[in-house]
């Protein structure tokens, strides 16, 4: 093979290159600016308690509840969109706490409480989501951005009840636990569409905010796991 044969396939290989990349993350501008997606699902999530409370047992599991909401795609390029959403939602869990004490007698004792825990929220994401195009009819998603959760109720109000015993011979102060009305965290998550409608994804949303104003501490954490359409 000659050096001007060996050249043009160079080139013939590099174009082929090239057009597999753009093909696969397409810098073209869209036919619409905005598009609305629907999406419902199901959550699994958990609530902790400060490690600074409880600490004889601290323990919180993961609970199950459902998503439902609806999301705006600006469509800035055909691979970048900026998406705010609007969800409703519902997050469940158990709790087994207990921490010592002294009593009246001058003896360790325990006080110790199970329970379960339900909230119902307002969720308002706004992320960055990628695309890109695995095949003709398939784009792969990766989504990522903040979000703000606002509590519509919770079943925590008036059932954990905190003690604290500054010294052996102090009293016992009772009181009883309260969650934040608000939380704010970071949404990050993956996903695929068919033929640029059909939608499945799962996402991870870590709180940042102290969930517990009295006693103060602990997290949100949550999976999502969505399907929906996008019109």
């Amino acid at each position: 093979m000659n050096l001007h044969a060996i050249a043009v396939s160079s080139l013939m290989t590099l174009a082929t290159v090239s057009a597999s990349a753009s093909d696969f993350l397409s810098t073209e501008p869209c036919d619409h600016l905005f598009n609305i997606g629907l999406r419902a699902g199901v959550n699994s999530s958990n609530r902790t308690f400060s490690s600074d409370h409880f600490q004889a047992w601290n323990v919180n599991s993961w609970g199950t509840g459902f998503d439902a909401g609806v999301v705006l795609n600006l469509n800035l390029r055909d691979y970048l969109a900026i998406q705010p959403g609007f969800f409703f939602e519902s997050r469940s869990g158990n709790y087994a706490y207990s921490e010592n004490f002294i009593n009246i007698k001058n003896e360790d004792d325990n006080f110790t409480q199970l329970g379960h825990l339900r909230s119902y929220n307002f969720i308002v994401p706004v992320m960055a989501s990628l695309r890109f195009n695995v095949a003709d009819n398939l784009r792969w998603i990766v989504e990522a951005g903040p979000y703000a959760q606002f509590k519509l109720h919770s079943s925590d109000s008036d059932k954990i009840q905190v003690i604290d015993q500054p010294s052996p011979q102090s009293p016992l102060k009772v009181f009883y636990a309260k969650s934040r009305f608000a939380d704010f965290g970071l949404k990050i998550g993956t996903g695929l569409t068919l033929n640029r409608h059909y939608y499945f994804g799962i996402h991870y949303m870590a709180g940042g905010t102290k969930v517990w104003k009295e006693p103060e501490g602990g997290l949100n954490k949550a999976w999502t796991f969505t399907i929906g359409y996008d019109f």
